[in-house]
């Protein structure tokens, strides 16, 4: 393959491929993709046997999607399985696509980037969200949603400074002034109670305070788990969301990973990234989708994206790839 990691900025992907995070699971979502993949019911089967649970009867129970446990790897689950009906409709050269994950949909971009194979991408998003789901029950904790008003709205700056003098950490810079502010649980609710001035704050129904300290318990866990399974040279090129970098290669994704647990997630830098990096790419989020692709709407109301949410939908994807001239090519045996 094309060295993707050395005059980065004349790099011209075709395809930015993203996957999403926890937050946008529910229930069924798997379903469709057990219909669609032909091998799916099969793969499925296996990984649940590594995750220690059946993934099907848990993406079907909402009880279940609610913890992050279930959901993590359920999320990453369904990722694996769109980019693979995707990978054989529309085939595209591996030096034309560009990965990126927010959050634990990162291990769901490192399957597609070639670091991991599939089943041990969601062996390791079991690890990562039982070990973070045992964090947030150490003290309460968790997250609210920081945005300016409409009117008068508050700058980036005064918004990352209002946040801190709350006692409150930023977890995730989305982008188009979308913050995530996270912490103790009485700090997040005196901070949507009273929003500073320019600011609506809404808090965010998870269990905890990811990407920050809070989340410092669950890193032995999932250092121990990442360093204990291969991760290999990719076959395409991926972005770290810590900082919009492109990944150098196998050791460092592992570190990226382990320190993404307490570290924030900066999609605003991802979003730079990919705007410099493929500024004619045609962007496809992965099921199970949305708000990537919302976010990147927002920032480049210009840019071609398609939200994957069914194999329908890829159809969509192939439509949008032949009238942007990126001709898909013969279709290639699933990995």
């Amino acid at each position: 393959m094309t060295d993707i990691w050395e005059g980065e900025d004349s790099m011209g992907y075709r395809y930015v491929v993203s996957a999403p995070g926890q937050g946008v699971q529910r229930p069924g979502m798997l379903d469709p993709w057990l219909e669609g993949v032909p091998e799916a019911p099969e793969l499925v089967d296996t990984w649940s046997r590594r995750a220690g649970f059946d993934l099907v009867t848990a993406s079907r129970d909402e009880t279940l999607l609610a913890d992050t446990a279930f959901a993590q790897p359920l999320i990453v689950a369904v990722s694996v399985l769109a980019y693979r009906l995707l990978r054989s409709r529309l085939a595209p050269d591996a030096d034309d696509v560009l990965f990126a994950g927010h959050s634990v949909g990162e291990l769901a971009a490192a399957a597609g980037a070639g670091h991991l194979d599939a089943e041990t991408a969601v062996a390791l998003a079991r690890v990562r969200g039982e070990a973070m789901s045992a964090a947030c029950a150490v003290a309460p904790t968790g997250m609210a949603a920081v945005m300016p008003t409409k009117r008068d709205g508050a700058s980036d700056e005064e918004i990352t400074a209002a946040v801190a003098a709350s006692g409150l950490s930023v977890a995730n810079v989305n982008g188009s002034h979308q913050f995530v502010a996270a912490g103790p649980a009485d700090r997040v609710a005196a901070f949507a109670d009273a929003p500073p001035p320019g600011t609506r704050v809404a808090p965010l129904n998870v269990a905890g305070a990811f990407h920050t300290e809070a989340m410092a318990p669950a890193v032995e866990a999932f250092a121990h788990a990442a360093h204990g399974v291969r991760f290999a040279e990719p076959a395409s090129a991926m972005l770290g969301n810590a900082d919009g970098a492109l990944v150098s290669g196998p050791d460092e994704l592992r570190r990226r990973l382990i320190n993404q647990i307490t570290g924030p997630v900066r999609w605003d830098l991802c979003a730079q990234a990919t705007a410099r990096l493929a500024p004619d790419a045609l962007h496809i989020e992965l099921a199970p989708s949305g708000p990537l692709t919302r976010l990147l709407q927002r920032a480049r109301p210009d840019a071609h994206a398609v939200a994957i949410a069914i194999p329908e939908d890829i159809d969509r994807v192939v439509a949008q790839a032949g009238a942007h001239g990126r001709t898909p090519q013969p279709a290639l045996a699933g990995a």
